[in-house]
């Protein structure tokens, strides 16, 4: 997905198709997930913050070909949540602001891999001045975690 300049993680709504020419093909990693998608994935995003200064980011994911779509409520406070979609089946997931890349600690409870870590720009739009989205979502049933950093980089000039 390539962002327009106005968008930051702090302003992350709108609507967005991932950019295949751009991104990494993520069909291997829905491999090991036990998915096949042969669909143009969109996302939906609302990003507010509550009463109690945390911040949430709504997705709701829908694709073509009929596929039905899933809805993910990202609460930015670290604490556990868990939901169930008819993709990924039960999940367990904590999001949180990150301003430390290289001291954050994994989701597992080990450092972050080097992947996650390296190539981000160095944008400060987070309430405390955090530059990150970090994501931990666990499906115990089917043995797998995935992590994830959100933030934005520089391919091909852009």
């Amino acid at each position: 997905m390539a962002a327009p300049t106005q968008v930051t993680l702090a302003n992350l709504a709108g609507n967005w198709v991932l950019n295949r020419k751009l991104a990494d093909d993520p069909d291997p990693m829905l491999e090991l997930q036990g998915i096949i998608l042969l669909a143009t994935v969109a996302l939906s995003v609302k990003e507010y913050v509550d009463d109690k200064k945390v911040t949430h980011i709504d997705l709701e994911q829908t694709a073509t070909g009929g596929i039905q779509g899933i809805t993910e409520l990202r609460i930015l406070d670290w604490r556990e949540t868990s939901h169930e979609n008819h993709i990924f089946g039960i999940l367990k997931s904590r999001n949180r602001w990150v301003a430390d890349l290289q001291g954050c600690e994994s989701g597992n409870g080990g450092p972050l891999h080097s992947l996650l870590t390296e190539g981000w720009l160095e944008e400060r739009f987070g309430p405390n001045d955090e530059g990150w989205v970090h994501n931990w979502v666990v499906n115990e049933e089917h043995g797998w975690a995935a992590e994830q950093i959100w933030g934005f980089t520089i391919i091909n000039g852009q």
